[in-house]
């Protein structure tokens, strides 16, 4: 009686302990950040000497004022210049002194040459548009408004100034803008010899357009969000906790399943069963199941040999054919079927499957490489082509990730044939993506390898 408590215990003993070792470690694949983005309005600094310009430009002026005086607006236009000379102490602020002058035309159509000083706080607006793109910023958006002094060579005033505009521009390359601009200067009534001492309303209207050159460093840096690498370390931490616990608790689960089993030995020891059953256990006391041939090869040929007619796999070819019964109408006989292989419509005998680690393209047993040189030697030998359908386990990364990593399967096991000595020619290779066909999951992680004879076209 105790042998046979002790014999049915054992079985049991190495379901629990299979157990142990499977479950948790099965994790999925955290996908890396790919795509940067950035903060929204966040740049780093670049020094005191970086974003200095300076502008030259060229245009029209129109002097407006009051009295109103003769002629129009485009009677009173004059050609003028400007030069100026800055800095941009943020992507969206700026400071620069301009100069503009030549000549202008008074209320009374006199010539008159003047001079606008001034100096002029910049806002780029283009900006605040970036969103969290990195691309550069290409067109500039700017307003901008300042306070100076005007000088008119014939009444030689030089009374207090207002400017105000707006710039465009359009950068060539990192250093180089193309500009244009629109502004206007506003000063006092008497400015140009006539009208009211006291009061504002002259104006000067100018239209120009220039380049503006960017002196020592040029651009911003933008500051990336560390929220994408923030969720993932965290979410990295979560699945290190986890398995600092779920690995605590296996061994725990080892260390007594190690107990039982030294315990086990003594009691067959005892019982002087222990030289019989030696085989069932290893060194280390952990049970240690000895392959036994399950005949499936046979069993599958004296099954073809019983039955005469069979269902047809198709043309693309399947994993596992299965047979059909003889009373169906859309089976084929057995000749049929072995003209069909011949013929290379159908794959020869039974699908081979490589196994692969989780999220890797590493062979789980370096003793199925065996399998690798047999398939190749008869290849060659009897000039069969092969097909490759890698795969990867569902229930584990992404769908990206899985047809990736699927295809890459099928492509080692074809390196490994090309460096034996097989064609290139006679290889084809693909990939199914995540699936869930097979028990244990991990069984889903493979790459399945179908010979074909070449058919007639072929050779």
């Amino acid at each position: 009686m105790k042998k046979i408590v002790l014999l049915m215990a054992l079985p049991l003993l190495t379901a629990g302990h299979a157990a142990a070792q499977e479950k948790g470690g099965d994790y999925g694949d955290i996908a890396p950040v790919t795509h940067t983005t950035y903060l929204r309005n966040v740049y780093s600094g670049t020094g005191w000497g970086s974003n200095w310009f300076i502008g030259l430009q060229g245009g029209m002026s129109a002097f407006l004022g009051k009295p109103v005086g003769h002629g129009d607006l485009f009677d009173r236009t004059k050609t003028m210049i400007g030069i100026s000379a800055g800095k941009w102490i943020s992507p969206t602020v700026g400071l620069r002194l301009a100069y503009q002058g030549w000549e202008l035309k008074s209320a009374m159509m006199e010539n008159q040459k003047y001079q606008n000083f001034h100096a002029d706080l910049m806002y780029n607006v283009s900006y605040l548009l970036q969103g969290s793109s990195h691309e550069a910023v290409r067109w500039n958006i700017i307003p901008y408004v300042g306070l100076g002094c005007i000088h008119s060579n014939t009444t030689h005033h030089k009374p207090f100034a207002v400017s105000y505009g707006i710039q465009a521009g359009y950068n060539l390359t990192k250093r180089l803008t193309v500009t244009g601009e629109i502004g206007n200067t506003t000063t006092w009534q008497d400015f140009d010899g006539w009208g009211d001492d006291g009061k504002l309303g002259d104006n000067l209207l100018q239209v120009s357009v220039g380049l503006s050159y960017t002196l020592g460093k040029a651009g911003w840096h933008r500051v990336a969000d560390p929220k994408p690498y923030m969720m993932r370390a965290e979410r990295l931490s979560d699945r290190l906790y986890d398995s600092e616990e779920e690995n605590a608790r296996l061994r725990k689960l080892r260390n007594k399943d190690k107990e039982i089993m030294d315990q086990m030995r003594s009691i067959l020891e005892i019982e002087g069963l222990l030289e019989k059953y030696q085989f069932e256990l290893s060194d280390s006391g952990e049970i240690r199941r000895m392959p036994r041939n399950n005949y499936s090869g046979l069993n599958a040929l004296r099954a073809r040999m019983r039955n005469k007619q069979m269902k047809p796999a198709t043309a693309q070819g399947e994993f596992l054919p299965a047979y059909w019964s003889p009373n169906d109408s859309t089976t084929m006989t057995a000749e049929d079927y072995m003209l069909n292989v011949q013929d290379g419509k159908l794959f020869v005998g039974s699908p081979i499957f490589f196994f692969f680690k989780l999220g890797t393209t590493k062979i789980t047993e370096k003793a199925q490489i065996v399998n690798v040189r047999e398939i190749a030697s008869a290849m060659k030998k009897y000039g069969l082509r092969a097909r490759i359908i890698g795969a990867a386990d569902s229930q584990t990364g992404t769908p990206e990730i899985n047809d990736r990593l699927g295809t890459e399967r099928a492509r080692t096991i074809a390196m490994l044939l090309t460096a034996l000595g097989v064609a290139e020619d006679d290889i084809t290779t693909e990939g199914r993506g995540g699936i869930d066909d097979y028990q244990p999951l991990t069984a889903n992680r493979n790459a399945c390898v179908m010979l074909y004879y070449k058919n007639r076209q072929q050779q």
